[in-house]
């Protein structure tokens, strides 16, 4: 059986949008002393500010006649899958420290899979156990090397500790949502090119950022000296257009042709790169638990495009039985 055309295109985009969106883990390395909101908000406003000089140039091309229910879905998937995420991330991370919201967020990959599949009904969850099992595992060993269990649990109180914990499960709630919403939103709008969509949500990206920056201005949440301003333009400049512009444009163009029960478990490609990169920057060497890790994550992805392509292939020979009984 030849690989389906489509399933291998969406999937070379799911990978190569996740390859690009590691690129979030290695810029707060590269700039250590940068602030952090202020590095979102730059974010976003460079892939807003990006998003509307692309509708200028091409004149609304692709986008004109869309109605007001397509726009209040950018602006929801806008919030969902980026300023509102990342708004509670940081908030988990504040209250409940870096170790338990990582490894939190770490499951996105198997609540992406388990919810797209629930509400697409795909594939038979037996299908989905193995390789999700063997992406559960690798989750695990690699956040027991790379996060510092030994802070995990000082410094936070009984109220902050829920705060924490209750907003890095809203924004692992908002991510789920957004990549199975967004997912069946493009199945069901085929006349709108992933290009555009990311363009679009990049438009409200921006109407959200212009709200949030001078609330954080004048809650004290911005800290930025002369000095770091050129970090943060250069940060900012490289995580709105690459990381999520480009980014949202593949994950876009994945998510219309692949399930999303396995666009999901290509989330953990994210994680690995963003390990890898900063691997390579800093000179380190994993250690030996955390290679395993890695291997059982990519296996778990591998195992699972495979056993999507047996499914197609079931499905397809039963089609033409069909259709010779019915001849």
């Amino acid at each position: 059986m030849t690989k389906s055309p489509s399933l291998l295109i969406g999937v070379l985009c799911g990978i190569s949008a996740n390859l690009v969106w590691g690129l979030a883990f290695l810029i707060p390395v590269l700039l250590p002393t940068s602030d952090s909101v202020a590095l979102a908000l730059g974010r976003y406003l460079c892939f807003g500010v990006v998003s509307v000089g692309i509708m200028i140039f091409t004149r609304g091309a692709g986008m004109r006649g869309l109605d007001r229910k397509v726009w209040l879905t950018a602006l929801a998937f806008a919030f969902a899958g980026h300023l509102g995420y990342y708004f509670f991330l940081v908030q988990g991370i504040t209250h409940a420290g870096s170790p338990i919201s990582t490894v939190i967020i770490g499951t996105l990959p198997v609540t992406v899979a388990l919810t797209g599949n629930w509400v697409r009904k795909e594939f038979p969850f037996s299908r989905l156990l193995l390789p999700l099992g063997f992406i559960t595992v690798g989750l695990v060993l690699v956040n027991l090397k790379e996060v510092d269990w030994g802070t995990a649990f000082s410094g936070h109180t009984g109220t902050t500790w829920v705060i924490g914990i209750a907003s890095t499960l809203t924004a692992l709630g908002l991510w789920t949502w957004y990549a199975v919403a967004n997912a069946n939103f493009l199945r069901r709008h085929p006349e709108i090119s992933s290009y555009n969509w990311s363009t679009l949500m990049g438009v409200c990206a921006l109407a959200l950022s212009l709200v949030a920056l001078p609330v954080a201005t004048v809650s004290g949440g911005i800290h930025i000296d002369r000095a770091g301003i050129f970090p943060i333009i250069i940060g900012s400049l490289v995580l709105g257009v690459l990381v999520s512009w480009v980014g949202t444009v593949l994950w876009n163009r994945s998510s219309g042709l692949v399930p999303i029960s396995i666009a999901g478990q290509l989330a953990v490609v994210q994680m690995i790169s963003g390990l890898i990169y900063v691997f390579v920057w800093s000179r380190h060497m994993p250690p030996a638990l955390e290679l395993v890790g890695i291997a059982l994550l990519i296996g778990g992805v591998l195992l699972a495009i495979q056993r999507t392509r047996k499914g197609r292939a079931e499905a397809e020979v039963k089609l033409a039985e069909k259709a010779e009984l019915a001849s």
